[in-house]
């Protein structure tokens, strides 16, 4: 509904304290934005016959008989409110064109607050209707008679489009209203975090002061929204700066009571309470250090080198009643080093599956098991099982080739525009076809969304036909590496095969100990290799267990390649549509199923989270809810993934994908590329090739759904 013309629909003015009264006092009813009321023009005329009502309606026939029987499309009531401005603020877009067709003037100021159309539009985060009425000659210098321009306005309502698209038509992101806010520090206030983001990536000034002396942290600390102040101090706010009654940021969130998002915040970015750095620069540990960033990686990854070492040396040295509970602890403790070394991490980075903590986990296990194989298995076996040597070399081989090209190359990055113009370009186009939303355009990278594609918080990029972000090779799989990925886990499960088979071998043609072993519980059979040879044996034990998860892996992929389907379309098909089941029963499927393939036990940790993702088309409009003793019995029997990804993950059975060609082409498509699989993916634009239903395709420049019939493209002309 529209605001009263009678009535002042025009935000406040922050509270200004001029006196020496503390924050806290400040009635937080006073500093909000008022509601508009909803209400409509009054009832004199017909509607038939009130242009009011018609273009508050969008009556857009009823508006032409009006107009061609005479009536001005320059109208305005008493107060100055013209028909341009409640088809405005309504978002009645084709009443808005047929107003401007008819020389409405998109200048017209009205109303209490004195505002433009443009204005009351992006006070309701109406993009499209500001566009219009920007591309049709309105003044985004112009101000309302509070101060605000149509900057300030939008970023009242938090729509990141709208920002975006503003700023991109030259409104500086530093203007100021009459007390000299600005747009970052109102959106700090409101607790707009991704606005806070975009204005600080966009350049905003952040040491900036009102006529209070408040910066932009002082107003985050009002409302106490954590992320705000943690995306300020991570970009250097001043932490101690005061206001005009010098009171610094501390002092105010002690009055507002918002202590703990700042104390919070402060631990997130690196300082203790009183906003003192917790470490020297460029140090870790207390150890100089060139680059934090970059030493803080290879400490990740090489740490459990050495932890993998010890908790099987743990095993190897004790008695077991011994070696269990020391193993545990030391493996432990040196987890707890690791969690400690995320102090030294950068904001938003300090969480493990963040790291390259796992890549360094399975690294360094292979490590181990290269070494003992090379000088204990292969001397031992070589003559009994050459071949089962030979193959195990060769697997062995490719899944760390195959491991270390999936963590160097890129996955298949979507190229951001390079400048302003070109950014400019996108938008404009987006807003051509309709399709400027968040599913077509990413605020982060600037650009537009292909489909199946996704912006990766991780890697801060988006990626042509995202499959997951995994920790395992610590980068994103995508069309680029996905081939590369697979041939990762295919060998890792053929190569621990012929591990055990080895292992086994060794066993049988070791000696017999010069002394019995002491076998307290395990027969002598095992008990005597374990003896001989601990190290090993545990470490082979070790590296046999990933075979659990690599198998359920291994299988999940296979048939997602059968089906044409990504991790992220077969687990979260309809949860970006807006059917999120928020039961425990869903919890425990997603835990499962990102655990099994991204180290995560979230969609959000697994960088699954709908948000940022490119469209789908063959996303669904309704879910289909799995419930009864069926359901348990999966899910108790842990085989829920498989189904569910057999099944499609959350899709209908009316759904239809449009990528899948059938499970012979699909698989054929899988493996054809712009390079050989073996070969590291190309760079650059060829990055992102690869083929569909036999035809080469680019997935970093595809935005409509394939034509495809029987596995076949459809022409042009067929029917």
């Amino acid at each position: 509904m529209a605001p009263n013309p009678g009535s002042s629909s025009k935000p406040p003015m922050f509270v200004s304290q001029k006196s020496s009264a503390a924050p806290a006092s400040v009635d937080m009813e006073q500093v909000e934005l008022r509601d508009m009321i909803a209400a409509g023009p009054p009832p004199e005329l017909a509607l038939k016959d009130d242009i009011m009502k018609l273009a508050m309606h969008g009556d857009e026939f009823g508006l032409r008989a009006l107009l061609d029987s005479g009536v001005s499309a320059d109208f305005r009531d008493a107060d100055g409110i013209t028909p341009l401005h409640w088809a405005a603020i309504n978002n009645r877009y084709a009443a808005v064109r047929l107003l401007l067709d008819e020389g409405a003037d998109p200048n017209a100021h009205g109303g209490d607050s004195d505002a433009t159309a443009a204005m009351w539009a992006a006070q309701r985060g109406h993009h499209y209707i500001v566009h219009l009425l920007l591309s049709r000659g309105a003044d985004t210098s112009m101000v309302d008679d509070s101060g605000y321009n149509l900057l300030h306005l939008a970023t009242f309502d938090g729509n990141v489009l709208l920002l975006v698209l503003l700023l991109h038509q030259g409104i500086p992101v530093d203007s100021l209203d009459p007390q000299g806010h600005t747009s970052l520090m109102w959106a700090a206030y409101k607790g707009y975090p991704a606005c806070v983001d975009m204005f600080l990536r966009w350049g905003a000034d952040i040491r900036a002061v009102d006529e209070q002396g408040f910066t932009a942290l002082h107003w985050a600390l009002v409302r106490g929204n954590y992320t705000c102040i943690e995306k300020l101090l991570e970009y250097g706010v001043d932490r101690f700066a005061p206001n005009n009654e010098g009171k610094t940021p501390s002092v105010v969130a002690g009055e507002l009571k918002t202590e703990k998002a700042w104390w919070d915040a402060l631990e997130e970015c690196g300082f203790d309470r009183n906003g003192h750095p917790l470490h020297k620069p460029n140090t870790l540990f207390g150890i100089h250090v060139q680059d934090r960033e970059a030493a803080l990686k290879r400490f990740f990854f090489l740490w459990p080198f050495l932890q993998v070492f010890l908790f099987v040396q743990c095993c190897v040295c004790f008695e077991w009643f011994i070696a269990v509970p020391s193993a545990i602890v030391v493996a432990g403790g040196m987890h707890w080093v690791a969690t400690r070394a995320l102090q030294w991490a950068p904001p938003g980075q300090k969480a493990i599956h963040r790291t390259p903590y796992l890549a360094g986990i399975f690294t360094g296990t292979a490590f181990w098991i290269g070494i003992r194989w090379m000088w204990a298995i292969l001397p031992n076996t070589f003559w009994s099982a050459p071949f089962s040597n030979l193959f195990f070399f060769i697997f062995f081989g490719g899944c760390l080739y195959f491991h270390a090209i999936c963590m160097a190359y890129d996955p298949g990055f979507v190229a951001k525009p390079s400048g302003l113009n070109e950014q400019k370009q996108v938008i404009e186009e987006l807003l051509g076809l309709w399709k400027y939303d968040d599913q077509n355009f990413c605020v982060q990278c600037m650009l537009r969304m292909p489909l199946r594609s996704k912006h990766c918080k991780r890697c801060n990029r988006c990626v042509a036909k995202h499959d997951h972000h995994c920790p395992w090779v610590f980068n994103c799989i995508g069309i680029a590496n996905h081939r590369q990925f697979f041939l990762y886990i295919f060998s890792l499960e053929i190569g621990i095969f012929f591990l055990v088979r080895l292992v086994l071998l060794h066993a049988q043609l070791l000696p017999p100990p010069d002394t019995p072993p002491i076998c307290a519980l395990l027969s002598e059979v095992f008990c005597a290799p374990l003896w001989q040879d601990p190290f090993t044996f545990y470490i082979s034990i070790w590296g046999s267990l990933q075979a659990t998860w690599v198998t359920m892996l291994l299988c999940v992929q296979l048939i997602q390649i059968a089906k044409a389907q990504t991790t992220y379309e077969s687990m979260t098909s309809s949860k970006h549509h807006g059917h999120h089941h928020h039961g425990s029963r869903d919890k425990i499927t997603t835990a499962l199923a990102t655990a099994i393939t991204t180290g995560s036990t979230s969609t959000s940790g697994a960088a699954l989270d709908p948000s940022a993702r490119g469209p789908d088309p063959a996303a669904s409009i309704s879910s289909r809810m799995d419930e009864g003793w069926w359901r348990k019995t999966k899910q108790l029997l842990g085989v829920d993934v498989f189904w569910r990804t057999a099944g499609g993950g959350q899709q209908t059975h009316s759904e239809k994908n449009p990528f899948s060609a059938g499970i012979v082409r699909n698989c054929k498509d899988f493996w054809g590329g712009a390079a050989p699989a073996w070969r590291p993916p190309l760079e650059g634009g060829l990055s992102a090739e690869g083929e569909l239903a036999g035809r080469r395709i680019n997935y970093a420049n595809i935005y409509e759904a394939p034509r495809l019939r029987g596995g076949r493209w459809v022409g042009e002309g067929e029917v």
